[in-house]
């Protein structure tokens, strides 16, 4: 294996990878389409999997062409006509404009025919309008589009896929305006009965972490207009890391699931990691489900959480049981070492309180040499940190860091769930509440894990670690 291919995320042979594009699920197959930049041109990679952990990397779906490069989009399954059909932003070669083009698949993905008329739609007053996606309305019957328009979004309809209409916009004066609004996402979800419309957009600058960053909105959308249920300077992020971007779900998941990838990455620094052939790699599948509160105030949530798939990577396992631990001085004390060592891991860990919290808690990774990676939790202020300061190589200055998320130290137990693969994390707390991506890149072939606390003891500390392999 190459240094840091990650043994379970999707990257590429070679090349650079970015955003996800195109998620359907037709046939069988979930399709994932990707950003592909070859050499300076901009194509979409292609693969497909049956079970969203075992990934097969499929030749180029969408190449450059006259008009331009080819950016970011999406795809639905066109059951009518018996195809797929894969919406693209151009970025025009003649003009410097972006416009939007169609192309149509006869044959499960694998070739594509671009519209004679592309591109289908443009807006010369808008230098960013970008990255469609395409969505049947059910109460309307017709398709919907919805675009990026730079600091807003941009609501198209049509009845045949072809021919598409203005509707509206919404975003002025809501959420975050740090940075341009980018690979916009609507779609339903219900929860209690209640249906709600998430619009989820990825923002250029201004994430908690710093750098690019997604947030998202709760409210509610009639086929034309989309309206926020919450007050409108409030910002709702979807991920406290640093490294999760341009997510968006699949069409046409079976059993309704709301299912996303994004790319793991920040434009930061993405051309500074130290990954070789490749640039670029995708987050692990995550199901979006919409609760109350998350216990920080009113109104609705996501949550997030691993794909259930990720059992079919399990490998080995080990049950863990630790009680009865020492009280914990001003320093942070190691209570307990992890049975594995592996640098592909998933750990499902309860932590429980006896009486009050420990002042702090949370793992240690160690990588040797002076090289780790910190998961703290400060039940005080409710606060949980992933810090990767002195985790690796830091290709570029704005690389190491320490981030902060909440906490939700509301109970007896807190539970965390951490991914670990290679060169990358991916951190879910009291079952996706809260959600920490980062990458890191240790110059090691095995880590030591530590469980420790500072200032107080724990209870116990309970759960399982696997040992995750792809070709399990």
């Amino acid at each position: 294996m190459e240094r840091f291919r990650p043994e379970y995320h999707f990257s590429p042979e070679a090349y650079i990878l970015n955003d996800p594009n195109g998620l359907v699920y037709y046939r069988g197959e979930y399709h994932l389409f990707h950003q592909y930049n070859i050499e300076e041109q901009i194509h979409w990679g292609h693969a497909v999997s049956q079970d969203l952990v075992h990934w097969v990397r499929l030749p180029n779906a969408l190449f450059p062409d006259e008009i331009g490069q080819i950016w970011s989009g999406s795809a639905v399954a066109d059951e009518k006509n018996h195809r797929l059909a894969a919406f693209f932003t151009y970025s025009e070669h003649r003009t410097g404009r972006q416009s939007q083009g169609l192309a149509f698949s006869y044959d499960a993905g694998r070739t594509w025919e671009k519209h004679p008329r592309n591109p289908i739609l443009t807006h010369p007053e808008k230098p960013d309008f970008r990255d469609p996606k395409v969505f049947w309305h059910e109460q309307t019957q017709k398709w919907v589009m919805v675009l990026s328009g730079g600091t807003e979004a941009l609501f198209y309809g049509s009845d045949d896929l072809e021919n598409w209409s203005y509707l509206s916009s919404f975003g002025k004066g809501h959420g975050s305006h740090a940075g341009v609004w980018e690979c916009p996402d609507l779609f339903p979800m219900e929860t209690d009965g209640e249906l709600c419309w998430i619009l989820i957009v990825s923002i250029n600058q201004g994430s908690p972490a710093g750098g690019t960053g997604m947030q998202y909105f709760v409210g509610e959308f009639d086929g034309i207009q989309f309206r926020n249920s919450n007050p409108q300077e409030e910002v709702l992020w979807l991920d406290y890391g640093k490294d999760f971007y341009a997510g968006v779900t699949w069409n046409h998941a079976p059993g309704g699931r709301r299912l996303m990838i994004a790319w793991a990455d920040n434009w930061q620094y993405r051309d500074f990691l130290p990954t070789t052939p490749f640039k670029g790699q995708m987050s692990f599948v995550r199901e979006l489900k919409l609760t109350d509160g998350n216990g920080r105030g009113t109104g609705r949530r996501l949550i997030q959480e691993p794909a259930e798939e990720i059992k079919y990577l399990h490998h080995d396992a080990a049950r863990i049981a630790v009680s009865s631990f020492d009280q914990a001085n001003g320093e942070k004390e190691t209570v307990f070492l992890l049975p594995f060592t592996y640098l592909s891991q998933e750990l499902e860990l309860e932590f429980y309180r006896g009486g009050a919290w420990p002042g702090e808690f949370g793992l240690k990774l160690d990588y040797g040499g002076g090289q780790e990676f910190y998961v703290s939790v400060e039940p005080e202020n409710n606060r949980c940190f992933v810090d990767r300061t002195h985790a690796g190589i830091n290709a570029h200055k704005d690389f190491p860091g320490r981030y902060e998320g909440y906490a939700g130290c509301r109970g007896n137990c807190l539970k965390l769930r951490l991914l670990l693969d290679n060169s990358q994390t991916e951190l879910f707390l009291n079952g996706g509440e809260t959600v920490m991506s980062n990458l890191i890149f240790p110059e090691a072939q095995k880590v030591m894990i530590n469980v420790y606390m500072r200032d107080g003891k724990l209870e116990q500390v309970k759960g399982n670690v696997y040992h995750l392999l792809a070709d399990s």
